[in-house]
């Protein structure tokens, strides 16, 4: 886009000169000077700038709007329990979860993240985690959630 940008803008100052050298060459009397006045004034402003990047951001929000009819027909995935499987509201009644010296690394050759964890998250209480930023904290629930595979633990 830049670069159309300029080769319009250069486009316009070239035919701007061309425009200028037309009216200096036209004989006197032809046109009042309030015109070519005129004339020079809205030659000055004249730029296809703002009409390239208008054109960028109508492909832009069109390319959008395609994006968005794409995901709406996406057919939808099934549930994967019907309501006869969905358990009851008080389920889990019991258990709890217990982490055993739990070790995560992002990658195999990066240092360990979290460094032997141990901790019992008991069932039907609601646990806080809490703690400085850089301490492990959304690690640790990437962990539950198996977005993160252990290392070790």
């Amino acid at each position: 886009m830049e670069w159309l940008c300029f080769r319009m803008d250069m486009l316009a100052s070239i035919t701007y000169v061309f425009f200028l050298i037309f009216l200096i060459l036209m004989p006197k009397g032809v046109l009042s000077l309030g015109v070519v006045g005129l004339a020079i004034t809205y030659g000055l402003g004249f730029s296809l700038h703002g009409i390239v990047w208008d054109l960028n951001q109508l492909e832009t929000k069109i390319l959008s709007v395609e994006r968005i009819l794409q995901y709406t027909n996406i057919p939808s995935e099934l549930s994967l329990l019907g309501e006869e499987n969905r358990p009851s509201h008080e389920w889990p009644s019991q258990g709890e979860v217990d982490i055993v010296d739990l070790q995560i690394r992002y990658d195999p050759h990066l240092p360990l993240v979290l460094r032997g964890i141990t901790c019992t998250f008991p069932g039907g209480m609601k646990i806080g985690i809490v703690g400085r930023i850089g301490n492990g904290k959304s690690t640790l629930v990437h962990a539950l959630f198996r977005i993160l595979e252990p290392t070790a633990g």
